[in-house]
């Protein structure tokens, strides 16, 4: 069997495996071994459209996983992140007393860590103080919408993280994203807890 014919099915098979990969960084390495793969191949066989096709998916496939890296490595420095661990390093904004940080309703594509002060809640009538999280659920149901005003009570610093940041980080540690959930669902609960108690109260 000469070079093509080896390289050729080698880098299909490198391609199918990585469809059933279960993590987007082991799907980045063997699609992009795939495609050095067909590069090789090409080159071989003289093919431009394959190899430099191949080129091309090996360009994306490299700074994707570059990319993903990068926005771990930015929003913080361990290997397991927790969802609080991964403001560490991104944007800042200081609210003034009563400023609204976004209204029921409104879209939202961030999601905000209490640095100092409290933020309400005003629909549920609690506050939230340093240390929590909050926008979050915005991110992750399909309308995109903020389900509650948040306003500050006094002087607030918040660290921001977009859904662009949230996605990255997800999609390279799937223990950033499990966390996550968690956190969603344990808030959706505490919040229908909430409601339900102020219900009986009358």
């Amino acid at each position: 069997m000469d070079i093509l014919g080896l390289l050729g099915p080698v880098a299909v098979l490198a391609a199918v495996v990585a469809l059933f990969m279960r993590t987007m960084p082991a799907v980045r390495r063997l699609a992009s071994v795939a495609a050095v793969l067909a590069i090789g191949a090409g080159a071989v066989a003289g093919i431009a459209w394959l190899w430099i096709g191949a080129a091309m998916a090996l360009a994306v496939n490299l700074w994707r996983d570059y990319e993903a890296r990068a926005t771990v490595r930015r929003l913080a420095g361990e290997a397991e992140p927790s969802p609080t661990a991964l403001f560490a390093l991104v944007a800042r904004e200081t609210l003034a007393p009563g400023q609204v940080l976004f209204k029921r309703g409104d879209p939202g594509d961030e999601m905000y860590l209490i640095v100092d002060g409290e933020i309400e809640i005003v629909e549920l009538g609690k506050s939230l103080g340093p240390g929590q999280v909050l926008g979050e659920v915005a991110l992750l149901v399909p309308s995109h919408r903020r389900t509650a005003t948040a306003r500050a009570k006094g002087a607030a610093t918040l660290a921001r993280m977009t859904r662009r940041d949230m996605e990255l980080t997800a999609l390279q540690n799937p223990a950033f994203g499990f966390e996550l959930l968690k956190l969603v669902a344990r808030r959706l609960s505490d919040d229908v807890d909430r409601l339900e108690r102020r219900a009986k109260a009358g």
